[in-house]
């Protein structure tokens, strides 16, 4: 899928300190979805949107989009703020196409295939001459069992850790999502509104925003 041009969106508060967030709100123009969004230094801009009951009592599904320069080979996202023991998001640009890969880390090697995050790719998603964007609902991308084999929910009513990593080498196969792909460039953190990502239109942009 060609996109149209598309904007990466604002940095959020820099310089962050426990209870200050790193991100902010922002409108996709592709989707009309209000995330909250961060931009890293890299330019990367990770967005999440969230059901307006979420919070860290029981599971619940998100909204996530991924916006990547073109010029790096994958991204990833890590949604419990580390490498090892936590669902990981990770998306390439495979041509006109984003392909994404859920994976999970028990080490410090390429991340195996992870089973339990369910992604249904939504419009939004695809590249251009400067960026790929990928946009999907996720159910497991929340929630999880920790090092320890205890169940763990992110708090929708607070705000958490995220980090994320990439490098500007290219995956092994592009079409492939369970392509190896190589040691990150570098890798970052920062602190993600939850509670600012809540919104009773969440089902509507699912719906409006679900394939045909």
């Amino acid at each position: 899928m060609k996109l149209s041009t598309f904007t990466t969106g604002a940095i959020g508060f820099a310089g962050s300190v426990l209870a200050q967030t790193d991100s902010s709100s922002f409108v996709d123009a592709d989707t009309g979805i209000t995330f909250q969004s961060y931009t890293s230094t890299d330019g990367i801009t990770y967005r999440l949107a969230l059901p307006a009951e979420a919070s860290g009592d029981a599971g619940y599904d998100v909204i996530l989009q991924v916006v990547v320069p073109v010029a790096l080979g994958w991204a990833g996202w890590a949604w419990g703020g580390a490498m090892t023991y936590n669902p990981l998001t990770v998306v390439w640009n495979n041509g006109d196409s984003v392909q994404f890969s859920s994976r999970q880390a028990t080490g410090y090697y390429v991340p195996g295939t992870y089973e339990d995050a369910k992604y249904t790719v939504l419009k939004g998603t695809g590249a251009n001459e400067t960026h790929f964007k990928f946009t999907a609902l996720c159910t497991g991308c929340a929630s999880w069992t920790d090092f320890d084999g205890n169940p763990f929910i992110l708090n929708g009513a607070g705000d958490t850790n995220f980090a994320y990593a990439f490098s500007s080498t290219p995956v092994d196969e592009p079409e492939n999502p369970e392509s190896g792909f190589s040691i990150h460039d570098n890798v970052g953190r920062w602190i993600h509104d939850l509670a600012g990502a809540r919104s009773d239109k969440f089902e509507e942009w699912v719906t409006t925003n679900s394939p045909a």
